[in-house]
């Protein structure tokens, strides 16, 4: 630790008196010669200073900070010095420590040459509490940090956008709609998706926020007991419905991959089956009316599906209990 912050300090104070060429390595291959202009001593500078916040500690870094600020006093601002603070302590572990310098630097200087940066390093933090990784509070007590990974992924998204296809605010909205996805959070998902879908309608991105929202829709229908699905509320299976006949027209080829076509004739016979079931509710609780409503029902929209042949067959028994006087 004493010996790279000796390092960081003997290059710092030889650097500007330094003459002729540096031999450095390049692809660790051969030897390129590089001239010591005052760009490439404050990148040699930078480059050791990365090195430093990685195996020092809070000491060690503001001193070479110290250093770097005399050096290079019209390059180097506070932005630098909360960057550098922000990457001791994401190295040790201290994410929360860690998280205050970065904010503060994405804050104040939202125009930092290191605010990128900082704002990558958020994201690696947040998925890293979106994949398992317990929060700490008062120094001891470990809870789970999920809820802070999205609430940070949620800032990145604010800030960055989700308008560049490569951007980091896009890949934070994505991470959190999967991570829902992971914890069978499937209306979460959804949400998730169709916020990034009104953004991308087209290409990839949208084709693929498309799919996810008929699935997490029918995923959070399925989710239910088989046995007890027709007593919840259908509505997902609509939504879910709507979204892959868009797909299939838009994405014939990859719907049929996905077997697009069978799920909605599986969501076909999910809604029959629950109308199916209304039906029969209203017939035992003597309402025949309202049952012969809802088996029409069944057998007008849902012609082709094994609830319509129980609808008939009940109306049938219905017609003959009226004829029979029963």
């Amino acid at each position: 630790m004493w010996f790279l912050g000796l390092a960081l300090v003997a290059l710092i104070s030889c650097g500007s008196s330094a003459v002729g060429e540096t031999w450095k390595l390049t692809g660790g291959e051969k030897l390129e010669a590089v001239k010591d202009d005052p760009q490439s001593q404050y990148k040699q500078t930078i480059d050791e200073l990365k090195k430093l916040v990685r195996e020092g500690d809070v000491g060690d870094v503001k001193s070479a900070l110290k250093q770097i600020k005399d050096q290079f006093p019209d390059r180097v601002g506070p932005d630098l010095e909360l960057f550098a603070l922000g990457e001791t302590r994401y190295w040790q572990e201290r994410y929360g420590k860690a998280l205050v310098k970065y904010e503060k630097l994405l804050k104040d200087y939202p125009g930092s040459e290191y605010a990128g940066l900082a704002l990558q390093r958020e994201f690696d933090m947040a998925k890293e509490y979106l994949e398992g990784r317990k929060k700490v509070i008062l120094g001891f007590i470990r809870i789970s940090g999920f809820a802070e990974g999205v609430e940070l992924m949620e800032k990145i998204s604010d800030r960055a956008g989700l308008d560049d296809p490569n951007g980091v605010g896009l890949r934070a909205a994505i991470a959190v709609a999967e991570r829902y996805e992971a914890k069978e959070k499937y209306l979460d998902a959804y949400l998730k998706w169709s916020e990034i879908a009104s953004y991308w309608e087209a290409g990839p991105i949208g084709k693929r926020a498309l799919y996810r929202m008929a699935e997490d829709n029918l995923l959070a229908y399925n989710r239910n007991p088989e046995e007890k699905r027709p007593n919840f509320d259908a509505s997902k299976l609509t939504t879910a419905k709507t979204y892959y006949q868009k797909f299939l027209v838009l994405y014939p080829e990859e719907a049929k991959q996905n077997e697009v076509p069978e799920k909605i004739v599986q969501i076909d016979e999910q809604m029959a089956l629950k109308q199916f079931t209304i039906g029969q509710y209203y017939q035992r609780t003597h309402e025949p009316k309202a049952a012969r409503l809802y088996y029409d029902m069944v057998v007008r929209d849902w012609p082709k599906t094994r609830g319509a042949a129980q609808a008939k067959e009940a109306l049938e028994g219905m017609q003959d209990a009226d004829q029979h006087g029963e």
